[in-house]
């Protein structure tokens, strides 16, 4: 399940910006979001119907039509997931990635969040969330989680630190409710962690020294004064174009 430093080190950094807490225990290592996205599929099982956003990023469907589960591709409007088609659909685990969908640029609103939510209360389902990138939101205060919002213990969490580090870190984690946590130790427990031990210790301390932090601060940072570049030169065209009617 990985390094008990680096499990650690997770669990009090979900407290302190995505508002999840969790003991260390029901954090998964793993190598890359993709691997976790299978070992899903071994947990909930494959007789499951799989509801994903459409469009979507590519590898969400390519992973799990290689583990042979029936999907069901759900449209997205400007906020979400369309709700007629949530409404229509046979799914019982949707995975979602609420931040920002890949290719789209959708951001679920909070509304949405709590449509997702619902929904899953009703049917008895189960939702994926995928938070891709998340950190890097342009947000003074983070956006809530559907894990953290839920309570019903319904939701898996999952994020990645290929994007928050470097590509060349294949490192995820997956945060597990109580329940779907005793049947992981039960049903794959066997499995040995497939991320070296010296890059969990590794991104562990960068964690716990505050380092990690530090980077994802000044990465907000720049990228908000892009954010403020590209409105004034925005801003200066249009007043450039009136200038040559005048």
């Amino acid at each position: 399940m990985g390094r008990e430093e680096l499990r650690q080190a997770i669990s009090r950094y979900l407290i302190r910006s995505r508002g999840i807490e969790v003991p260390f225990d029901r954090i998964i290592i793993g190598s890359g979001a993709e691997y976790l996205y299978g070992l899903v599929v071994e947990l909930l099982g494959q007789d499951k119907i799989w509801g994903i956003e459409t469009p979507s990023y590519m590898k969400i469907e390519q992973v799990y039509t290689a583990k042979g589960v029936e999907l069901e591709r759900l449209k997205l409007s400007k906020d979400g997931i369309k709700t007629s088609e949530l409404n229509n659909s046979k799914a019982n685990v949707l995975h979602i990635t609420p931040y920002r969908s890949f290719p789209s640029g959708v951001t679920a609103t909070p509304s949405k969040k709590y449509e997702y939510l619902k929904w899953a209360k009703k049917r008895g389902a189960i939702i994926v969330e995928d938070d891709f990138e998340s950190e890097f939101t342009l947000h003074s205060k983070p956006v809530d989680t559907l894990f953290s919002l839920s309570e019903n213990g319904n939701v898996i969490y999952i994020n990645t630190f290929t994007k928050t580090i470097a590509p060349s870190f294949r490192v995820a984690y997956m945060v597990l409710p109580e329940a779907l946590y005793r049947d992981f130790e039960e049903k794959l427990s066997f499995y040995s962690c497939t991320v070296p031990t010296f890059e969990q210790l590794v991104i562990a301390k960068l964690i716990t020294d505050g380092a990690f932090e530090r980077h994802l601060n000044s990465v907000r940072r720049k990228r908000r004064k892009g954010d403020v570049k590209k409105v004034h030169t925005v801003k200066n065209k249009k007043e450039s174009k009136l200038k040559c009617f005048k």
